[in-house]
């Protein structure tokens, strides 16, 4: 009788009736394990659900299509309280209709014993009848491994067709390209310049699955700010529409808005910028490092830089050609005769080599670029090449021949000062010295003692002759007499060293 009682409490066990609410199939359960399995009491039930129609709804049949379906599965011990922290796995007994996810179809019970996990057909074309099993592995009383069980016997239909523009419920700005979302003025694109945007919006239904054949409407704000190359799209299998913007010739910023066709539901990009326009005459600037070079010292050089913005002061873009030409020396390297711009600047070395100008003769370096109408702007900067070796000095008031005697003035008879002496240091052209050129002076017989008091070094970016002041003093009880004074010009290290006498006659000192 003892035996008989056991075996009729196993049998109660292995059917247990799931609740599929809803219309739902109901599961059953069953228990398989060791000799430790008659002392276990518990029932596995598993049930669907779908969120078609906005909300949880137990189902025992589902369409094909419907990507809203998930399975709860519940471990109870036999006082109907859940069993927690169970590994629940779910398989498919039938046709293979079904897939899962995660893939690996496993769940872990919650604190009411239930795991859940998503279920949906295997494709469009899954249809029939099929069962859903639940599986999980407890211990049971006599510390062995025991196996429960539960099923729900499915059936899937043909997959339901929607109106699509009826099923979205959200549309999302997804993408830009380009990535920075700033293009430039129509005219100024280029090499690595965008005068177009691709903004890319994506269509969901409630279930946040992508939406194909989704019509949108596409509008700027500010109206008439960009050119929209189409007013309406729609989605792909993606669920992804793509509005194409193009700039106009004003700078501005935009923002594209997005509108489902029919329901009111929108959302905007965001802010894209239209910036930088092409290349103007007024804004085409020229400068250099140094302006006044050595004639003597092939390989003297000088950075020249050009710098360009827009009709808005905004730097060009990136990448704007610039081409530059010299009539004499040389300009650019043997790769590229000029530069491109990075944020609106570039710059070129320009070296003193043959060809050489004549002392008066300016080098000339032309730069030009062209803008995105065909418009060809241009400017010209001016160097100016001297040599060392050319150099004199002139009278301010008379200098066509250079000087070649001075005479001193008494100033103040106590100390022997004398009178400050101004001349002009430059070439017989009237060019002025190499930037940096120093000068120095000293007096050959002792008579006097010359000092120069400004003009060096020779200041740079002078077109002209330069002042070189001086002032001397004698010795006390001087007799005076003729002095000779010499001058020394040096350019620098390396550079070409001249000097020059003045026959000086100084007044005696008391």
């Amino acid at each position: 009788m003892k035996l008989f009682g056991r075996i009729a409490t196993i049998t109660s066990l292995l059917w247990v009736v799931a609740c599929g609410g809803g219309g739902g199939d109901p599961g059953t359960s069953s228990v398989t394990g060791g000799s430790g399995a008659s002392t276990v009491e518990g029932t596995v039930t598993v049930q669907t659900y779908s969120r078609a129609s906005g909300s949880d709804a137990a189902v025992n049949s589902f369409a094909s299509s419907d990507v809203t379906v998930h399975a709860k599965a519940t471990v109870k011990d036999k006082s109907g309280n859940g069993i927690v922290n169970s590994i629940i796995t779910f398989s498919e007994k039938g046709s293979g209709l079904l897939t899962f996810s995660p893939a690996s179809a496993t769940a872990l019970t919650n604190s009411a014993g239930v795991a859940e996990i998503e279920v949906k057909a295997a494709t469009l074309a899954s249809l029939g009848a099929t069962q859903l099993v639940a599986t999980a592995i407890v211990t049971g009383k006599a510390g062995t491994d025991v196996t429960l069980t539960g099923a729900q016997n499915l059936s899937i239909s043909g997959a339901v067709i929607q109106d699509p523009q009826a099923a979205a419920t959200a549309i999302n700005f997804t993408n830009s390209v380009p990535s920075d979302k700033s293009i430039v003025i129509a005219g100024a694109g280029g090499n690595g310049r965008s005068e177009a945007a691709l903004l890319t919006f994506t269509v969901v239904d409630s279930s946040g699955s992508p939406l194909k054949g989704v019509v949108v409407d596409f509008t700027a704000v500010p109206a008439g700010s960009v050119d929209l190359s189409a007013a309406t799209g729609t989605t792909n299998a993606s669920g992804q529409v793509t509005a194409t913007v193009s700039s106009k010739s004003l700078p501005t910023s935009v923002i594209i808005k997005a509108t489902i066709q029919g329901r009111g539901i929108s959302t905007q990009s965001d802010t894209l910028t239209v910036t930088t326009g092409v290349a103007t005459q007024r804004g085409f600037d020229l400068s250099a490092s140094k302006f006044n070079l050595d004639a003597d010292l092939s390989g003297d050089l000088s950075t020249l830089t050009v710098r360009i913005v827009d009709a808005n002061g905004n730097p060009v873009a990136d990448g704007v050609p610039v081409v530059a030409q010299a009539d004499f020396g040389r300009v650019g390297t043997s790769g590229r005769g000029g530069c491109t711009t990075v944020n609106g600047a570039c710059s070129v070395e320009y070296t003193v080599q043959n060809p050489r100008p004549a002392d008066g003769t300016p080098v000339s370096v032309v730069f030009s670029t062209q803008t995105g109408q065909g418009t060809q702007i241009s400017d010209t900067l001016r160097l100016w090449v001297s040599s060392v070796g050319g150099l004199s000095l002139y009278d301010p008031t008379a200098s066509a021949s250079p000087i070649t005697a001075l005479t001193l003035t008494v100033n103040d008879a106590v100390t022997c000062k004398f009178d400050s002496v101004n001349l002009l240091l430059g070439t017989p052209a009237g060019f002025a010295a190499p930037a940096g050129t120093t000068i120095t002076v000293r007096s050959l017989n002792d008579i006097s003692t010359p000092v120069i008091t400004d003009g060096s070094p020779t200041l740079d970016r002078a077109a002209n002759r330069t002042r070189l002041a001086l002032s001397a003093s004698g010795k006390s009880g001087s007799a005076g007499g003729v002095d000779k004074w010499l001058f020394t010009f040096n350019a620098g290290p390396s550079k070409t060293v001249k000097t020059l006498e003045l026959s000086v006659t100084v007044p005696a000192c008391p």
